[in-house]
C-alpha cells in the first residue's frame, strides 16, 4: 500500500515540477535577453554601475561612460537603445493612468508608465517604456523601479553638468 501512495505521489509531482522547469530553462526568453545585454555590453564597453532586468525589459547604466542601455523583447525582436547620458538635458517620468468606475468606487489603473529622456538640442524625445497593459499581463513595481531609474539617470546627469561647471 506504500509503494501505491509513493508511485501516486511521485507521478503527480512530476506532472507538475517537470513542465514548469522546462519553462524556465528553456521557454523564457529572460536568458536570450540577458545574453543579448551581456553581448552588447562588451561590443560597446560598457561596465555597468547598475542593472536591472523584469519582464521582457533590461537597463543598465555606466556612470564612467556615461550611457545608459536599454533593451525591450517586443514579439521575439530585441529593441535596444544606447543613450549617451551626456547628450541628454532632463528626464521625465509618463505614467497614462485610466481612471475607472468598478461597482461605484472609482478606481484608477496604470495603462502605460515610460521614461522620457529629453535631449539638449532640439531632438525628438527618447522614450522607455518601463511598462504596458497591453503587452505586461500585471505590474510588478513599475512605479517604484521606474522612479528609482529616473532619479539614477538624473544623479549622472547632475554629476556630469557639476563635473562640466567645475572644469
Amino acid at each position: 500500500m506504500k509503494l501505491n501512495m509513493i508511485l501516486v505521489f511521485a507521478v503527480v509531482v512530476g506532472a507538475v515540477a517537470v513542465p514548469y522547469i522546462l519553462f524556465i530553462l528553456f521557454g523564457s526568453n529572460t536568458k536570450k535577453l540577458s545574453t543579448f545585454f551581456k553581448t552588447e555590453a562588451t561590443k560597446q564597453n560598457l561596465a555597468f554601475d547598475k542593472t536591472e532586468q523584469w519582464a521582457s525589459r533590461i537597463i543598465g547604466i555606466d556612470l564612467k561612460n556615461n550611457v545608459l542601455f536599454y533593451a525591450q523583447l517586443v514579439q521575439e525582436q530585441i529593441v535596444h537603445k544606447a543613450i549617451d547620458l551626456s547628450t541628454i538635458s532632463r528626464v521625465n517620468l509618463l505614467e497614462d493612468l485610466q481612471t475607472k468606475r468598478i461597482d461605484g468606487k472609482v478606481s484608477s489603473t496604470l495603462e502605460n508608465l515610460t521614461l522620457e529622456l529629453i535631449p539638449q538640442n532640439s531632438g525628438a524625445p527618447i522614450l522607455l517604456n518601463f511598462y504596458d497593459s497591453l503587452i505586461d499581463s500585471a505590474q510588478n513595481f513599475e512605479m517604484k523601479r521606474a522612479s528609482a531609474w529616473k532619479s539614477d539617470i538624473q544623479n549622472a546627469l547632475t554629476a556630469k553638468q557639476a563635473a562640466t561647471v567645475a572644469a
